[in-house]
């Protein structure tokens, strides 16, 4: 990619400069990120990075060559290991990172499309938890928007039914920085000095969901690609995470992630972030064999809120399942998102037939060519 970016005659010779430059610090990044992680991997379990098939290796290598004369097989030897599945469309994860995330969804714009504070505005209601008030760069807003005061908040808090949810409307990753105030005292303690944050309510999940873990939700993560051939939504895979040990369901927090396959069923065992396998749920017992309630109405409602999420081709949307057995999305992700590894650690490819399009998509509008 490194040729192609300083030869392409489309762009000046300044900006190609320029692109080259990004290229190799995202590209240095992405490796720096997974590097750890990589060898957090190989403590869990040596075995991970076993070496297998040769000729499946290299046709794997032969695949993403096209972003990288160096392809890192780190990736393709853990799902293969942990899955016992073969797949040569594996995505590593540095290419997924520097090459086909921020080619794919490179408008800035989605970011917005993103912010917590204005999902009720932009998706029908109901979709996304009822919002209370917020803070947009340090200005206090109310459920419409508009602009009101601190003291405003102070007497909106003293209404509201408790617990709620407190968390940042943006640039949130892995559950971090989201509390559960049980009273308008402890709101407005966590309110002071903050800013770009959106308080809603917290949704009581489904009785299914609380059989596998009773503390926080247990989302499904639901990963859409909006295909660059006709722009049509596909829903590509379907987790479901769990919290563990009284966290939250994110893997960085410790929760616990299974497969969710296309009839609805789970794929039988449970991964935590470095691959530690779990046949039940360490708290509750309850096995990974069941089928998700009301799934293809998730599904479905999922392609419809995508298609309202423009400009961008990978789009995550964490769903929950409320008491009334209405699903409800917690947020939409549509940059930073680390979801390929809940379908590849499975054995699941991330785009599946999709690949060949995305790679040939990738290489000739590439985000550094532009």
């Amino acid at each position: 990619m490194y040729k192609r970016i300083i030869f392409n005659k489309n762009l000046p010779l300044k900006k190609r400069l320029k692109n080259l430059v990004s290229y190799f610090m995202v590209r240095r990044g992405a490796r720096l990120t997974w590097k750890p992680v990589f060898g957090k991997f190989y403590e869990t379990n040596p075995d991970n990075f076993k070496k297998t098939n040769s000729t499946e290796e290299k046709s794997h290598i032969n695949l993403w060559k096209g972003f990288s004369s160096g392809i890192n097989l780190s990736t393709y030897r853990i799902c293969r290991n942990i899955s016992g599945v073969s797949d040569i469309r594996y995505i590593p994860e540095e290419i997924y990172i520097a090459d086909i995330e921020d080619t794919l969804n490179h408008d800035p714009v989605i970011d917005y499309l993103a912010n917590k504070s204005f999902s009720n505005h932009w998706f029908p209601e109901g979709v996304f938890p009822k919002d209370y008030f917020h803070n947009v760069d340090g200005e206090y807003l109310n459920s419409d928007l508009e602009r009101v005061e601190f003291q405003d908040i102070v007497i909106l808090a003293k209404k509201l039914d408790y617990p709620v949810v407190i968390k940042p409307n943006r640039d949130t990753s892995g559950g971090s920085d989201v509390f559960f105030p049980a009273n308008d005292a402890e709101l407005i303690e966590l309110v002071k000095g903050r800013k770009n944050f959106v308080v809603q309510e917290r949704i009581k999940q489904h009785d299914f969901f609380n059989r596998y873990n009773p503390h926080g939700l247990n989302t499904i993560r639901v990963a859409l690609y909006r295909s660059v051939a006709d722009n049509e939504v596909h829903a590509l895979h379907t987790s479901m995470r769990m919290g563990r040990g009284g966290s939250l369901d994110n893997l960085k927090a410790g929760g616990i992630i299974t497969y969710v396959k296309p009839d609805g069923f789970m794929v039988g065992y449970a991964l935590d972030r470095y691959g530690r396998r779990f046949d039940e749920h360490p708290d509750t017992l309850m096995k990974f064999d069941e089928c998700v309630p009301n799934y293809d109405e998730l599904i479905e409602l999922s392609k419809r809120v995508a298609h309202k999420i423009f400009y961008a081709r990978i789009i995550s949307l964490d769903a929950c399942c409320d008491e009334k057995g209405n699903w409800r999305f917690v947020e939409a992700n549509v940059y930073g998102q680390h979801t390929i590894k809940f379908a590849q650690n499975f054995g699941f490819s991330f785009f599946g037939n999709f690949t060949d399009e995305v790679i040939k998509y990738c290489i000739n509008n590439h985000w550094a060519l532009k």
